[in-house]
């Protein structure tokens, strides 16, 4: 798919002392048409009807125009937003603004943020709405079933050099390419994002880094292509698995957006570029015709059975959005002056074969078991599986924790308890002294009080009422002394249970320190074995070493006397008795070696010193047989 967008006249088009301003564009106004766009020298002749206008123009039709007054809004709904919205099902897109330098590509794709440098205005443009949609659909997805992952990257192209603009020394990165990947940046960095504001900050930062500078056509020109990549991974239960008996299975989908901000095409005479700029021109325009070469391959009438996307690092990374598995959006931008009616034509040929191109976009389902989504959740189970596998290997500690403080908190309660026992017991004597100080002076009252001749105790009326008053005070006293009596009974059993519990407590904290003790002993059992085993090991091998080498010797001494016997048979008996003396004892020495595999090092330097000695006289018995012979 490929639109076309006119943006405004700029202040150095409209204030040129030298060449006044004046349209070069026509399009459909009455939006009948609203993919048709007309070039001239004399746009205004060509809208009046004139025939000397009409005849050196060229038309072309697109999917769209946008004129001088499309609203960034507009261009991203129209152009842009179904193919993200597809990258969320698990298709690749690509958008790629495309024109001649100072035509409003960049102005296109980033737009404008705020002065806090966030993308908030509505001059913003395709990447941040883009970036803005893709979180609004994951937060639209009702299924508790579904998850999501997202990963951002960001490079530039700068004379045909790869470099990362979110890491720092990341430069002159290659290309590679596998079947499950496809065409990858080795060693490009990739940023997993949970929110809008995280990618804004890796746009500045890599803006930041971007190469820009000024010209005669642009004060900011870009002087590399840049790409900023947004993978989104999404797992979800597959159709199948749904209300059957199988266990449910995912299915997952990686989808691919390439935001692409070409670098502008230049004309050195029109820039005014020279020096370092003027090779960065060159490397630039190498490139975008690279692009156009690789179109005008795909587009050939005759299939070309090959297709240059190898001529340069442009054209190799966006082989899947020209003519694979992608569905691509090429933005043509170019300014109505007639000043840059040349520029424009050729920016419009050039969309207009791109139109031409057709891809083949399928769904990324499952294609690559390796996706970070999909290792995550397999680090999340093993690491599951992992823990529960400790925990029935390992002490608890936090259990051992918590039953010390139920312990201390059972202590405290206790304490707690005895305290209030001894206070109730205080009030119960003390209510028992004021009792008996109350009686004591009752007594002392009555012997006092004297009534015509007699005692007031012995009239019936005072008998009566000190009985009703005795009577009252030992039903007080007798209700108090019951009702004190209960609570130190429930006190005394909440003692009994706190020191069984206390009890109870002790033996399971001996039962844990126990059980870690012997874990402890068995692993120190465990490596002093293996130090022990390491150490027979090597003591074995240092023997086994040995016999190799006295056999060895053992080898080329009979070899050497097989060959002496050979060339000089005189006189060769001692010789022959010698060595076999000495074979005899090495093999004796030998084998007893290999049976036992093992012995002392005063075992050893004494049979190195019986080799030694029999090597010497099997030397001397064969000097003297050849001096005989």
């Amino acid at each position: 798919r490929v639109v076309v967008r006119v943006r405004p006249p700029v202040d150095r088009e409209v204030l040129d002392e030298y060449e006044p301003f004046a349209s070069a564009v026509a399009t459909d106004a009455s939006g009948r048409n609203p993919g048709a766009i007309t070039l001239c020298d004399d746009a205004e002749g060509l809208a009046a009807g004139s025939a000397a206008a009409a005849h050196g123009a060229h038309s072309f039709a697109f999917d769209r125009v946008f004129s001088e007054r499309a609203t960034q809004r507009e261009v991203y709904d129209t152009c842009a937003r179904d193919a993200v919205v597809a990258v969320t099902q698990g298709f690749n897109a690509t958008l790629i603004a495309y024109g001649q330098t100072g035509t409003g590509k960049t102005f296109t794709m980033e737009g404008v943020h705020d002065a806090h440098g966030a993308y908030s205005t509505e001059d913003r443009g395709i990447i941040p709405r883009s970036i803005d949609d893709v979180f609004r659909h994951i937060r639209e997805d009702s299924s508790p079933a579904s998850r999501y992952l997202v990963r951002a990257s960001m490079l530039q192209i700068y004379n045909d050099n790869i470099s990362d603009l979110l890491k720092e020394g990341r430069a002159n990165l290659g290309v590679r390419e596998d079947k499950k990947r496809g065409v990858y940046v080795d060693g490009l960095s990739e940023w997993v994002v949970r929110s809008p504001a995280e990618i804004y900050d890796l746009m500045r930062r890599g803006q930041a880094a971007r190469v820009t500078a000024a010209t005669r056509a642009n004060e900011a020109s870009s002087r590399s292509h840049a790409i900023f990549m947004l993978v989104v991974e999404h797992s979800s239960l597959s159709a199948s698995a749904e209300g059957s008996s199988e266990a449910p299975s995912r299915t997952f989908r990686v989808g691919k957006l390439n935001l692409v901000d070409l670098a502008g095409s230049e004309r050195v005479a029109v820039t005014g570029a020279s020096g370092q700029r003027m090779n960065e021109a060159k490397k630039i325009n190498q490139s975008l015709s690279a692009l156009g070469n690789v179109i005008a391959a795909l587009t050939d009438a005759r299939p070309r059975p090959h297709i240059p996307y190898r001529d340069a690092k442009l054209t190799r990374i966006l082989e899947s959005s020209l003519g694979g598995n992608c569905r691509t959006t090429m933005i043509a931008t170019i300014t109505p002056a007639r000043a840059s009616l040349a520029e424009s034509l050729s920016t419009l040929k050039f969309a207009s074969r791109a139109k031409k191109i057709r891809n083949a976009a399928f769904v990324n389902e499952d294609l690559d078991q390796k996706t970070l989504l999909r290792r995550y959740e397999r680090e999340l189970k093993a690491l599951r599986e992992e823990l529960s596998a400790r925990n029935k290997d390992l002490v608890d500690k936090r259990r051992l924790l918590k039953l010390e403080e139920e312990k201390r908190k059972a202590e405290r309660d206790k304490l707690a308890a005895l305290t209030e026992l001894e206070e109730r017991s205080r009030d119960f004597m003390a209510q028992k002294e004021q009792r008996v100080e109350l009686e004591a002076r009752i007594q002392e009252m009555q012997s006092q009080l004297l009534t015509g001749g007699g005692k007031v105790e012995e009239m019936p009326a005072v008998r009566n009422l000190l009985a009703a008053e005795h009577a009252r005070i030992r039903s007080e006293y007798e209700k108090r002394l019951a009702t004190i009596e209960a609570e130190r009974k429930v006190m005394e059993e909440d003692k009994a249970q706190v020191d069984r519990y206390k009890s109870l407590l002790l033996k399971q904290r001996d039962i844990m320190i126990a059980l870690t003790a012997r874990l402890n002993e068995r692993d120190e059992q465990i490596v002093s074995l293996q130090e022990e085993l390491e150490v027979y090991d090597r003591h074995q091998k240092d023997l086994e070493d040995t016999l190799d080498k006295r056999t060895g010797e053992l080898f080329r001494l009979r070899k050497a006397a097989v060959e002496h016997t050979t060339a000089s048979p005189l006189k060769n008996d001692a010789l022959v008795t010698a060595l076999g003396s000495w074979a005899g004892g090495v093999e004796t020495q030998g084998g007893a070696l290999n049976a036992t595999q093992a012995g002392s090092a005063d075992e050893a330097r004494v049979e190195s010193e019986a080799l030694r000695q029999a090597r010497a006289e099997a030397e001397r018995q064969t000097a003297r047989v050849e001096s005989e012979a």
